[in-house]
């Protein structure tokens, strides 16, 4: 499976055997052996895992919770010492948060003298489409330009199909095939943004926030002629940074039927729904912005 690992291209290694489908997003036990050849433990080595994770969502976390057997899913990194024995990393590995992502795991100062291979092991349904090695580099000549949009607009557009694609591969929105209606029968329901313009609630991470529904898209156009000139030899790539919260409409999730309550940086998440949001100075924007009403049958209508 060498050649699968070694660019991000869509072809994925995944697990041998996934749990039944109430048990969406586990996978039965399985790891993956990692031999880079000698290991300059001395050196600030980075280990890149780039893959996704199928999301279980809140019904398939309350059906393992039932199942006391079932084992801890999140990754762990194994290393074989010089002895040719395996022991743990001390890192917390993580796991790439839905679609295909990239995390970074430091392993500066964690491998022993004479440390072999790395074995990653998970019982999650993890597709890995690229594990690599990297030496850290200071960052000293990384320069960060961020823009704020210069357009930001919600609007209706309705819902997109999903492609077609092999079990192994994330679901994927084809934006060409829309349709009026959503797939699911739940919908928030509670008082959202209005169409328009948003720059006031996008503009900064504070606690005004845009509340998006099913069905709405919010374009955003940003002022490309304020980016910095690009110095000759260097290559200049992009980010879309976003912090906010993405409700999951679940029986099973807190509230998962409201739109309410709003979230607030700095809550405490398992508290979610008891927890009552303070008085936060700028509030005003709830009355401004939050002044369209989305119901059970809001979606529906629009056959």
């Amino acid at each position: 499976m060498t050649a699968l690992l070694n660019e991000t291209d869509g072809k994925l290694v995944s697990p041998v055997q996934v749990r039944i489908p109430q048990l969406r997003g586990l996978a039965e036990p399985w790891s993956v052996t990692l031999d880079f050849g000698f290991l300059p433990v001395e050196r600030p080595l980075v280990l890149a895992l780039t893959g996704w994770l199928r999301w279980g969502g809140g019904m398939a976390n309350v059906a393992a919770s039932h199942d006391p057997d079932l084992p801890f899913p999140f990754p762990a990194l194994e290393v074989e010492n010089a002895g040719g024995e395996w022991e743990p990393v001390d890192v917390v590995v993580g796991a790439p948060a839905g679609d295909t992502k990239s995390i970074v795991v430091d392993l500066t100062g964690k491998l022993s003298p004479g440390s072999r291979r790395l074995r990653l092991s998970t019982a999650f349904e993890i597709h890995w489409d690229r594990i690599a090695l990297f030496e850290r580099s200071n960052g000293s000549e990384t320069k960060i330009a961020r823009l704020v949009p210069k357009i930001a607009d919600l609007h209706w557009r309705g819902f997109s199909e999903n492609e077609q694609l092999p079990w192994y591969l994330p679901v994927t929105p084809d934006y060409k095939k829309v349709r009026p209606n959503p797939r699911w029968r739940i919908t928030p329901m509670g008082w959202c943004t209005r169409y328009g313009d948003v720059s006031e609630l996008v503009e900064r991470r504070d606690d005004a926030l845009l509340l998006m529904n099913g069905g709405d898209e919010l374009t955003l156009k940003f002022p490309a002629d304020a980016l910095p000139p690009k110095p000759p030899g260097c290559v200049r790539g992009f980010f879309l940074y976003s912090s906010g919260w993405d409700k999951d409409s679940d029986f099973h999730c807190e509230k998962g039927w409201l739109v309410d309550p709003i979230p607030w940086h700095g809550m405490d998440d398992q508290l979610y729904g008891r927890q009552q949001r303070p008085v936060i100075d700028g509030d005003g924007w709830m009355k401004k912005y939050n002044t369209r009403w989305v119901g059970p049958l809001t979606l529906k209508r629009t056959e």
